[in-house]
């Protein structure tokens, strides 16, 4: 019975040993070692993931478009200097400005006013002579460009000799080829004058023919030009239609071409 007894006990100490062998190598072996094929499992799944592909060089910028070149400023034929000689209606001095800037494509200033000149007067007709006049206005010009013209604007009588006449009353009178001129409104307010707006026309149309003068403009035999001789007439005036005749526009290109600079691009035509 104890010989039984002690052969259990040893059979049940030999199953501990067997169990507790198993537990504690167990661990170890897992922890340590890799079972058959997982690296090359990882290997696989290493070389299954997807190859980025190689980036596109970045695209250059489109090129910006060059900006529209500017116009070229825009050049007058003359500078024009207005002065008025003693007493003179200045309803009309923006019509002649506008005028002149618009038909001969000049740029125009206007200057401090100046008396009339006495030895200008001419006693015997109680007028002033348009030729001395001129002289007197030429000093204004001393100092300035060949492109400079001057104008001078009156409301008393002025005259000149004409042919066998030794004192013509005028409307107006300019140096051809040369840089003054005088005009008169006088005999343009005094004559046939049916209204305030006829008498600005008449006066700013004599401007422009006068400084047209000045231009190298001679007269022309359009019947509606600007530059047709009034021929002491003041109808030859009225029938203008205060325009350069076709000729006397290709003339002008040739005489008096466009160089100078305007002081303001907003008095362009």
């Amino acid at each position: 019975m104890r010989g039984g007894l002690v052969s259990w006990i040893a059979f049940i100490g030999l199953l501990g040993g067997l169990f507790c062998g198993c537990s504690g190598g167990g661990d170890s072996a897992v922890g340590a070692t890799e079972t058959p094929g997982s690296a090359s499992r990882e290997a696989r799944a290493e070389s299954a993931e997807p190859t980025a592909a190689p980036e596109d060089p970045p695209s250059e910028a489109p090129a910006r478009p060059e900006p529209p070149a500017e116009p070229p400023a825009p050049l007058a034929r003359a500078r024009v200097l207005l002065i008025v000689l003693g007493d003179y209606p200045r309803d009309t001095l923006d019509a002649v400005e506008t005028a002149l800037r618009t038909e001969l494509e000049v740029d125009v200033e206007r200057i401090e006013d100046v008396p009339l000149p006495r030895e200008a007067y001419y006693p015997p007709r109680r007028r002033y002579r348009a030729d001395r006049l001129l002289t007197f206005l030429n000093g204004h010009l001393e100092g300035e460009p060949r492109t400079t013209r001057v104008l001078g604007l009156t409301a008393v009588d002025i005259s000149t000799t004409k042919g066998r006449h030794r004192d013509w009353g005028v409307f107006g009178l300019g140096e051809l080829g040369g840089r003054s001129c005088v005009i008169s409104s006088y005999r343009l307010s005094e004559r046939g004058r049916r209204s305030d707006e006829l008498v600005t026309f008449r006066v700013a149309t004599t401007a422009v023919h006068e400084v047209g003068h000045t231009l190298g403009l001679e007269h022309c035999t359009d019947p509606l030009g600007v530059m047709r001789d009034a021929e002491g007439s003041i109808r030859t005036v009225d029938t203008s239609d205060g325009r350069l005749g076709e000729y006397c526009r290709r003339r002008i290109e040739e005489t008096a071409p466009r160089v100078l600079p305007y002081r303001d691009a907003a008095n362009a035509p």
